[in-house]
């Protein structure tokens, strides 16, 4: 079973790159710059880059 993306991993889904930014009673919630919005299909989300990997790149600085 493919684990689901979790809140700070960078993520691609229906040919747009996101950041998970909260997970709210099931709901993914995507942003990119300022525009926020639920995936539609969390398990059809790839990760791109998880969280710690991020942070470990500088991108949190």
């Amino acid at each position: 079973m493919k684990e689901l993306p979790e809140v700070g991993d960078e993520v691609e889904g229906n040919g747009r790159r996101a950041i998970v930014t909260d997970i709210h009673q099931g709901v993914y919630l995507l942003r990119r710059g300022s525009r926020v919005w639920p995936a539609p299909d969390p398990a059809g989300l790839r990760v791109i880059r998880t969280r710690a990997q991020r942070i470990e790149s500088g991108d949190f600085q």
